[in-house]
């Protein structure tokens, strides 16, 4: 008996709506043919709106359900992006007052328009931190840094993609 209830348990489960996130059927309208236009970098750090828009790009290049187009025109919507805000600030201090560890924060807004109507189908702000290990060395420090920032790029544009089909 109990076998026959986890199995219809089981077989009734996909018919409810549950789904993994980013398995939704697709992005917001409907939209199937999607343009990413570059994001906008508002802080100063250097290069980071082609880096996020790259990764951003890719993440989205594994759903089958989104044709990504090179043309705005032959699009059916916009994905707009703006890195708001970027921050390495100290977190942790040794016993001799020196800084540890620091703590990186990095802010992205986003928004899918339509193409043709320019209504805003989906807007949200996205959020992701890493802590980084500071060094004596500072070329080892930096390259910490960019692991961390890279990290938060690909946690940033994973995140984009699941709110987007999800909805969330």
């Amino acid at each position: 008996m109990r076998w026959a209830s986890l199995f219809i348990l089981l077989f009734c489960l996909p018919g409810c709506g549950y789904h993994l996130p980013g398995q939704a059927d697709g992005l917001p309208g409907g939209v199937e043919k999607l343009y990413i236009q570059l994001f906008v970098n508002t802080t100063a750090e250097p290069r980071l709106e082609t880096r996020m828009t790259s990764q951003v790009s890719q993440v989205f290049s594994r759903n089958k359900n989104i044709d990504q187009v090179e043309k705005q025109k032959n699009a059916e919507a916009v994905l707009e992006g703006t890195i708001r805000d970027y921050q390495n600030k100290s977190l942790s201090y040794n016993k001799n007052d020196d800084i540890g560890t620091y703590l990186s924060r990095l802010t992205i807004d986003a928004v899918l328009r339509q193409v043709e109507t320019n209504q805003v189908l989906w807007k949200g702000t996205v959020k992701w931190r890493e802590q980084y290990s500071a060094s004596n060395d500072k070329n080892i420090q930096e390259l910490a840094r960019q692991q961390a920032l890279q990290q938060m790029i690909f946690r940033l544009s994973e995140d984009l993609f699941y709110r987007l089909l999800d909805d969330f």
